[in-house]
């Protein structure tokens, strides 16, 4: 189990929803691959819900490819929930929980998430959650950060925060909980794959300013940065110290994808 404040991975992504769509590259070419997955596995789904919606890009994408799709999203953000409630007129657009969808059984053809569920304490209650409201047949897709994504930056701050009670960096699900998590909720697997993307920074604070603008602030309870000035400065160091070169710093992003089926 992950410990997640909820309340505060919201308040985090409500902040950037503004400014989101124009910072948030990785989790574009995410979209793009769960939209080519979908085009091939869900084409005649009309009835789809987003879980984890963000602004509402991806429906939005969705929607200029399939005239007639009848679109529902929640995100946990109240700031994303607007954001994707004054993009996709006639929606239905709820704030809510993965883990508590605010729909009815059998309600939709086509479940999606991108980039949304690594921030859950557990994957088990949200895809029952998936399961309960996918029609018979119905597919799910979905992309999540997995096991390795920024392992450059938690194993600096891991090191430079030192000893101490409790955990401090997130920790993200790897392939094969995903599969269990499945399984475990009724869903048929079809496929879970992973892949990695990286990006290049000039350096590690720019890594810091960029995980900010998006709102991917640390989610674990408790953890509000790693006790002072020299402790950041000693993150920065190690950081560039074990990763840099001449082009920068990379921050890796590990991505699980996941199909399965009502």
């Amino acid at each position: 189990m992950n410990r997640v404040d909820k309340r505060r991975v919201g308040a985090a992504f409500s902040r950037s929803a503004a400014a989101y769509d124009a910072r948030a590259a990785v989790q574009r070419e995410v979209q793009d691959r769960v939209l080519a997955l979908v085009a091939e596995t869900a084409p005649g789904a009309r009835r789809v819900l987003d879980v984890g919606a963000g602004t509402g890009a991806l429906l939005a994408r969705l929607a200029a490819a399939r005239p007639g799709l009848r679109p529902a999203a929640v995100d946990l953000a109240p700031g994303m929930a607007a954001a994707a409630r004054a993009r996709l007129p006639g929606a239905a657009v709820a704030a809510g929980d993965a883990e508590a969808l605010p729909f009815g059984d059998a309600r939709f053809d086509l479940f999606l998430s991108t980039s949304a569920f690594q921030w859950l304490p557990r994957l088990e209650p949200a895809f029952a959650e998936a399961r309960r409201v996918l029609a018979p047949g119905g597919v799910l897709a979905v992309a999540l950060f997995g096991a390795r994504t920024l392992h450059e930056l938690r194993g600096a701050w891991r090191d430079a925060a030192g000893p101490g009670p409790g955990e401090r960096t997130h920790r993200f699900f790897d392939r094969d909980e995903v599969a269990a998590a499945l399984a475990a909720a009724g869903l048929r697997v079809r496929a879970v794959v992973e892949e990695e993307r990286r990006e290049r920074h000039p350096d590690a604070r720019a890594v810091l300013r960029a995980l900010k603008e998006i709102g991917a602030s640390p989610a674990v309870p408790g953890a509000r940065g790693l006790g002072g000035r020299g402790a950041t400065l000693e993150l920065l160091r190690l950081y560039e110290a074990r990763h840099g070169g001449p082009a920068g710093v990379p921050a890796t992003w590990h991505v699980v994808y996941a199909l399965a089926q009502r």
